[in-house]
């Protein structure tokens, strides 16, 4: 972006904005390489497809699936704090270096 937004026409420099963004998120996605997607397969089982899993550890977690063990809780708990790393690192990776977490 440094050596790019220069060289275009004033007018379309906030056009190039946003893909740079979109841009560096992507690259911080395929950097992370470690996704909670491992932890909703060991919960449900291999062979789901991801979405399927997450609307099915939503909907678990509204009727309150986890409340009765103590192991599931745990689990849960892991599994919401790894989804939300790992969002974090994908649009505000400056938050996570902030705050102290890897």
């Amino acid at each position: 972006m440094n050596e790019l937004v220069p060289r275009l026409p004033e007018e379309r420099r906030t056009d190039a904005l946003p893909i740079a963004r979109c841009m560096a998120i992507a690259e911080r996605e395929a950097k992370t390489g470690t996704t909670p997607e491992h932890e909703l397969r060991v919960l449900y089982g291999a062979g789901t497809d991801t979405d399927e899993l997450l609307h099915r550890f939503a909907r678990e977690l509204r009727i309150g699936a986890f409340e009765n063990s103590p192991d599931r809780v745990f689990r849960a708990r892991a599994i919401l704090w790894q989804l939300t790393v790992a969002r974090l690192r994908q649009s505000n990776p400056e938050f996570l270096a902030a705050n102290g977490i890897d």
